[in-house]
């Protein structure tokens, strides 16, 4: 039954997909839990494990080709700093091969993830191309991430190892955790934040479903960054998605964003227990967070010694190669420490030029739909992802495994660059047409 459920789903989502881009967008967003949910269900895709990335990367490419050739001007937007920006982060850390003291380690890490960046970075951000399409994508999100997360609850496949909710593929390895806490994560951002011009229920249904069982996923994988991230972003973001206008909305906007907090605090009430409830444990967190200073540290002194490495970086995925107690890991679990000590100022500054245009093209579309409450909702949502993916980045990521990240960025320059554009030019005090942008 849950095989046919989850199989199922799977097919239905793909062939929507194939004519809405909103649901492919969907689709690829929740792919790395609904690949673990088929592996659960079936031995089919344990045993044929690239199928699924096979059928949604062809689907992002027909989405992606038909957006391409049957719209009106579908690049504008496209060739941004934020693309241009994340396309030379990348290109630099694969010419910093050459000096890498771990090339062999560093290669591998960039032809296994360079398929999906390929997907999040170069195909995904020409699958929304206003505002309107992007709370599309989140009213499909919705419905569709809950079906995930209600398939992989109701699975026993899915069982608990060291407070970690994963598939056990072999006897020396099982699924990622990480990514079923980070959809739970974005489920809580999107159900807290989203609003509609009129109070439907159905929407409100969908927000409460999405709520509660995003909340749970995230609680039962274990992934403590993912769920105090999530609540925090959400919490930042509620003032930004809900205008403000009297006292009386001030205290409505703080205490919609208090409760979420009271959600997740009520269903991890129910849900932590055993070796779950440990990983919150004060001692569990001191380590995990001692564990990535001593990364940070390790990596900055070898950095701080190499005077050259201050220009040009000490290469890719250099930390594998320091001897730290944690190298054996791959990399420090600090984009940004990464990118410095490895890539160099030059790009560092890039980086940071990045985080910076974000944030003003995220102001601008937020002041732009002021007076529009579901559109100003949808753009910080948008917000809200891309702080999101950051956080997440610098908590465990790496440069090559944060291709959401770098999505999230494109696609908000793409929406302030479009929706400007469609902006009526103004009348300046001489009677002349202003810039609108």
């Amino acid at each position: 039954m849950l095989e046919a459920l989850t199989v199922g789903s799977f097919v239905l989502v793909c062939l929507v997909s194939m004519f809405r881009t909103s649901w492919t967008l969907s689709l690829l967003v929740v792919f790395f839990p609904f690949k673990q949910a088929l592996q659960a269900s079936s031995g089919f895709f344990i045993s044929n494990n690239t199928l699924p990335n096979y059928i949604v990367a062809l689907i992002v490419a027909i989405a992606a080709f038909r957006e391409a050739t049957s719209k009106e001007r579908p690049f504008l937007g496209y060739l941004s700093f934020q693309f241009t920006g994340a396309m030379l982060l990348l290109g630099w850390s694969v010419v910093s091969l050459v000096w890498t003291p771990s090339r062999e380690m560093a290669t591998e890490f960039i032809s296994i993830n360079l398929p999906y960046a390929i997907l999040f970075v170069i195909l995904g951000p020409m699958l929304i191309r206003d505002v309107r399409e992007f709370r599309s994508f989140l009213l499909a999100f919705l419905p569709i991430s809950s079906l995930v997360a209600v398939v992989m609850l109701l699975n026993p496949t899915f069982t608990s190892q060291s407070g970690r909710m994963g598939v056990q593929i072999a006897a020396n390895l099982r699924t990622n955790p990480l990514a079923i806490g980070e959809l739970g994560g974005v489920m809580i951002i999107v159900a807290s934040l989203i609003r509609s011009d009129s109070a439907g229920i159905a929407l409100g249904v969908a927000r409460a479903i999405a709520m509660s069982t995003g909340a749970i996923l995230a609680i039962q994988s274990g992934s403590r960054g993912q769920i105090a991230f999530a609540v925090l972003v959400a919490i930042l973001c509620f003032p930004a998605a809900r205008r403000v206008r009297s006292v009386s909305g001030f205290f409505g906007a703080t205490l919609g964003s208090l409760a979420v907090a009271g959600v997740v605090l009520v269903v991890a009430q129910y849900a932590l227990e055993g070796n779950l409830l440990k990983r919150w444990d004060a001692q569990a967190v001191d380590e995990g967070v001692g564990i990535r200073l001593a990364n940070l540290f390790d990596l900055l002194s070898a950095w701080l010694a190499t005077p050259a490495a201050w220009l040009f970086g000490l290469g890719f995925n250099a930390f594998s190669s320091l001897g730290a107690a944690q190298a054996a890991q791959g990399y420090t679990h600090n984009l940004t420490a990464d990118i410095l000590a490895e890539l160099g100022l030059p790009i560092f500054c890039v980086y940071l030029m990045l985080i910076a245009q974000t944030f003003r093209s995220s102001t601008w579309l937020i002041r732009r739909f002021a007076d529009e409450p579901s559109y100003r909702s949808v753009c910080a949502i948008a917000v809200a992802l891309a702080a999101y993916q950051l956080l997440l980045a610098n908590k465990q990521g790496m440069l090559w495994a944060s291709p959401a990240l770098f999505l999230s960025f494109i696609t908000i320059s793409r929406l302030r660059t479009r929706e400007s554009s469609e902006l009526p030019p103004r009348e300046d005090s001489q009677g002349t047409a202003g810039d609108t942008t």
